[in-house]
């Protein structure tokens, strides 16, 4: 709860809309919800490091005997992680907004998740046909490297981040 909480005139008119929202009370007036998306949120963002970053690390040349192909098989369990991590990261937000959006931490992770996405986009359209042919025992080559180095820090730097996000809550929720 914040110091704006029950006083609307001095809450921003986007906070005001976001606490409307049927998701907004359905999260807040049910408490024992919470715990349950943050696990879920936990879930998806260990599919998601868990599938990117066997694969980003075959890339960057950690167990090179498994072909990169069949790690990338993986990828889609990713997808869903991050997926997952979407919703419940709406409804997070929903609940409590100033929470999130006056926080340096939040900031941050909206920075690295920004990065990550033009990272894969950028590897996609660049780096991924070399990639998938990789064969065991193979090496690839440094842009792929470089794309999958920057991959694997986004998302770690996403993940501490959101760690942090208790660490650093605005200065009213002290």
């Amino acid at each position: 709860m914040s110091i704006f909480e029950g006083q609307p005139d001095l809450m921003a008119p986007w906070e005001l809309w976001v606490r409307a929202t049927a998701l907004s009370g359905f999260v807040r007036e049910h408490g024992d919800l919470w715990p349950v998306l943050e696990t879920l949120h936990y879930f998806g963002l260990s599919l998601l490091l868990g599938a990117v970053g066997l694969f980003d690390l075959r890339v960057l040349g950690v167990a090179k005997a498994i072909p990169a192909g069949m790690l990338h098989a993986l990828v889609p369990f990713g997808v869903l992680g991050f997926a997952i991590n979407v919703v419940t990261g709406i409804a997070f937000f929903s609940a409590f907004p100033d929470q999130y959006a006056y926080n340096s931490a939040f900031h941050a992770k909206a920075v690295f998740l920004g990065l990550a996405g033009l990272n894969v986009a950028l590897f996609y359209t660049t780096a991924f046909a070399s990639v998938r042919r990789l064969e065991p025992g193979q090496d690839a080559a440094f842009w792929p490297k470089l794309l999958t180095g920057i991959s694997l820090s986004s998302w770690i730097a996403v993940l501490v981040c959101g760690r942090l996000l208790t660490f650093f809550r605005p200065p009213f929720f002290h």
